[in-house]
């Protein structure tokens, strides 16, 4: 595997885009294990055969929806909340492993920790690396758990560090 994994879910794919039927902006084509594992138990038996994009708008309330509109699921209808959307609480920086932003946030400013691996471990025994299953995306967190520990060190003053190619994890 190219992105170092041992093993890693999230291989390269053809990117198939619909319009979310809210706010109009262009969301992906979403694994459905992904949005199974997000969704709310309830929702699950309307998602087969379908499917679903997930709405890349910050503001938007539309999670997930379906490209002919049949389907449109909210941020309350996610058993966790959406990283990216405003007022997620908490912000979550890897769904495998269940770390937040501020976790993320302590490890560095506290330990002086620097990479996904050595955070993760940090809080668990254990990584997990099941990014096109867990994360509602589909993807890995890898820009984004990089750019917080980034982030923190520059308000700290100190060096950035190099964002790994391909999913870390």
């Amino acid at each position: 595997m190219e992105c170092g994994c041992t093993n890693c879910t999230c291989d390269d794919k053809e990117v198939i885009t619909s319009l979310c039927p809210e706010c109009r902006s262009t969301g992906n084509l979403i694994p459905e294990k992904a949005v199974k594992a997000n969704l709310k138990k309830e929702f699950h038996s309307s998602i087969k055969n379908v499917d679903i994009f997930l709405c890349p708008d910050e503001e938007c309330q539309t999670s997930y929806y379906s490209e002919d509109n049949t389907l449109k699921f909210i941020l309350s209808d996610l058993k966790k909340p959406l990283w990216y959307k405003n007022n997620s609480d908490p912000v979550i920086a890897c769904y495998c492993n269940n770390i937040t932003e501020e976790q993320v946030i302590n490890a560095v400013k506290k330990h002086d920790l620097k990479s996904w691996q050595e955070i993760v471990l940090h809080y668990h025994e254990k990584t997990l690396c099941i990014c096109r299953k867990l994360n509602p995306s589909g993807e890995c967190c890898t820009d984004f758990f990089y750019s917080i520990i980034n982030k923190t060190l520059t308000s700290l003053g100190k060096e950035t560090v190099t964002i790994p190619g391909g999913c870390t994890c």
